[in-house]
């Protein structure tokens, strides 16, 4: 697969090609059914997407929650088969395009065949575009549209909106059945406060991860923590330690099982299999060893 961005594609030229629109935030199962739609069009596939979210760039004073990052879409997209990943900065002078000049400016730039969208794809400017106009556009301007429809799941389609809504209730299980996949965070090992050798006797490492990424309801998670390649099981805290450290930050805090080494400064992905509790305060740090153990015990239960 070769990314391109979207001045790169301007001075490319294109032709045969089936290409899929959309901004593909986790890139999860209804996003898959398109992917596959537009690998079955005529000649090369290609994708043409945001480096950010629509919701980004209109709800600035709102932190962005994100369920990939820029990077982590592009090795996401890498797996899928497709020939071009064209990525475009997206900003309010983008935005700000005509509904009816944004196909255009597809025709322009890659001479599409055939063009792939959602059923509740919009575009240009307030959104005014849809599949609908799309087609007719299309029509006019030489090129085929496909519309994919929903993946239903549980009565619903499958949407990045809902899965973000599962994150932040901490059901990461749905979140993994509407995904295609267990939710990943991926991060580097930060210094800490010690608390989990010192005081526990379970050492932790503590995950810093990209700011726009959304972390899970506070709690206790049964996880799989990928580290040099290898998989290992493990527990992750997401919270504020209220039984040893009151008043303190939250943090993402992993202990991972069967081993023991200095973690500093590493990459890890962790990724999330299922919720064993909230976070609570426990009277004693004693009470709080044993629940621990038994949140150990319930990784494979």
């Amino acid at each position: 697969m070769r990314i391109i961005t979207w001045a790169q594609a301007r001075r490319m030229k294109f032709s045969n090609l089936s290409l899929a629109l959309g901004t593909f935030d986790g890139l999860h199962k209804g996003h898959m059914a398109l992917i596959e739609a537009v690998k079955q069009g005529p000649g090369e596939s290609a994708v043409f997407t945001f480096d950010a979210l629509p919701m980004d760039v209109f709800n600035a004073a709102h932190p962005p929650m994100r369920l990939m990052t820029l990077d982590e879409k592009k090795a996401a997209f890498e797996k899928t088969g497709i020939d071009y990943l064209c990525v475009a900065h997206f900003d309010k002078r983008f935005a700000s395009i005509d509904h009816h000049t944004f196909p255009r400016m597809l025709r322009d730039v890659f001479h599409p065949v055939c063009v792939v969208a959602g059923y509740n794809y919009t575009y240009g400017k307030h959104a005014k575009g849809n599949i609908s106009t799309l087609a007719r556009d299309g029509e006019k301007l030489g090129f085929e549209v496909r519309e994919v429809p929903p993946v239903i799941f549980d009565g619903e389609p499958v949407s990045s909106t809902r899965i973000r809504e599962c994150l932040l209730a901490g059901n990461v299980e749905r979140a993994a059945d509407l995904l295609g996949y267990a939710y990943t965070m991926t991060g580097t090992v930060g210094t800490g406060r010690g608390i989990g050798s010192s005081k526990l006797g379970y050492p932790t490492a503590n995950l810093t991860v990209a700011p726009e990424k959304i972390v899970p309801l506070r709690g206790v998670y049964g996880v799989d923590i990928t580290l040099d390649g290898n998989t290992y099981q493990g527990v992750c805290n997401i919270g504020v330690n209220p039984t040893v450290a009151a008043g303190g930050r939250e943090s993402i805090e992993i202990h991972i099982l069967s081993l023991n080494q200095d973690l500093y400064g590493k990459t890890i992905s962790v990724s999330f299999r299922k919720r064993i509790r909230d976070e609570r305060k426990f009277g004693s740090i004693e009470e709080l060893r044993a629940q621990i153990e038994r949140d150990i015990e319930s990784l494979n239960a």
